[in-house]
Order: structure tokens, then sequence, then C-alpha cells
């Protein structure tokens, strides 16, 4: 990964927070002119650095071992073993055994590597080996789905904006791009931030597609680490009364 692009990311992120260099610095405990050769993109951070900054700038962990994976190719191999590249049977049939709609996704690419059953039943056109913001941009069915479509929709590409550059090929990022801005709104997403916080809410609104009810469900994401896996489990839990 380019350093450039990590200073791109910490800038960004630090704005977004309304954050100062200086306060940046105070948060994680090391020094301004530390903060500024990072943003300047002359310096890249130490392991116990780069922890700072993630605490100070709230970055979300599944998002965080992207970043020391890119930032230190093979190092998080060498630490936690080898992952392998797509689920097994054995992953699989775990999360067939879930109750609710659940995936294996890849973030922020977006790109399904497993569902279960459930999942494909409220999500007909989201099924393995599919791509999220295909899904959301280029099937009119998603709109129908997602009665807050625009704040889902805007949820994931802001992560694809923030965390791409850093951890995405250039070429598999700008097939994402290219394909998705077939969608009108799609551009004015990329280049602006959602409202609230620039996260994914951990409240989902989906609209049934056997009854028509609009279901609530919460987002509950888990990163597997035994065995270590470079996906994450992307579970909707329905809401308990």
């Amino acid at each position: 990964m380019a350093k450039g692009q990590l200073a791109v990311f910490i800038r960004s992120r630090r704005d977004a927070l309304g954050m100062t260099q200086a306060q940046l610095a105070a948060s994680t405990g090391w020094s301004k002119s530390a903060v500024e050769k990072v943003e300047a993109g002359t310096l890249t951070p130490s392991l116990e650095f780069a922890g700072a900054l993630f605490d100070a700038l709230g970055i979300p962990y599944i998002y965080r071992e992207r970043i020391v994976a890119a930032l230190y190719p093979g190092a998080l191999d060498r630490v936690l073993g080898p992952s392998p590249a797509l689920p097994d049977a054995d992953a699989l049939a775990d999360l067939e055994d879930l109750p609710y709609p659940a995936a294996y996704l890849s973030l922020p690419e977006g790109d399904v590597l497993g569902v279960n059953t459930a999942w494909q039943t409220l999500f007909p056109g989201l099924e393995a080996k599919s791509n999220v913001f295909d899904y959301l941009f280029t099937d009119p069915e998603s709109e129908r789905v997602f009665p807050d479509w625009d704040q889902v929709a805007h949820g994931f590409v802001y992560g694809l904006r923030m965390m791409g550059p850093i951890s995405v090929a250039e070429s598999v990022l700008n097939e994402i791009i290219e394909r998705c801005r077939v969608h009108p709104e799609f551009d004015r997403m990329y280049t602006t931030d959602p409202d609230g916080p620039a996260t994914l809410q951990p409240m989902l609104r989906v609209v049934d597609p056997a009854t028509g009810a609009v279901r609530k469900l919460h987002i509950k994401i888990d990163k597997p680490h035994l065995p270590h896996s470079s996906w994450v489990t992307y579970r909707l839990v329905p809401v308990r009364d």
C-alpha cells in the first residue's frame, strides 16, 4: 500500500471527526510532527502508532485488520497463520445452522462468499458469488427490499470510499465504481459522507418478500478468528420484544 493512500485515509477520517492534527496527536500520545508526517505520506506508522491512530479515529475492527495487512504485507499470516481464500464446506454448514439471515462478506469490496437459506429467502438476488454493490446499484429489486435504501447504500459506499484505496486492488476498486455508476445516485454517495455516524447503522429495515411486511433486524458483524479468516460473518438478528 502506498503511504499516500494511508495519508488520504487518515486526513479524511480526521476531518470527518472535526479534529485538528494537534488534537489527534494528543489523543494518540504521539507527537504532532509524527501525525503530520503520516498525513504527508512520508512516514509509515509502527504497529503501536497505527493502533493508537485507529483508537483515536474510531476505526472499526473489521477494517483495522485490512489496513495492517496492507501496511505490512504477510505480517498477519506470520502472526495468525494463513487464511483460506474462501469458506469451506464446514464453514458454510456453520452458517446454515443459524436460524436468521446470515452471510460471509468480504468488506469493503462487498463480495458475498457464502449465504444461508434464511438469507437467500430474504435477498433472492444477493446469493453467494454475487456482490453487495452490484445488488444495491444495478438490481432495482434492492430499492424495494430496503425501505431505507439510501441510508443502507450510502453506508456501504462510505466504507468503500474510505477503505477501498487502502485495502482493495486499484483495478478491482475501479471495476466496482464503473459498474455502480449506472445508478444516478452512486457518484453523489461516493463523494459525500452519510448523515449521522459514519458507520453502518446497527438496525436494518427489510421488506419480507413472502408477506410484504417490514421486518426490523439488528446488524451484527463478527470476525472469525479460530480458524483465522479474511471474511466477516454478517448476521441479521430479529429484534426481540
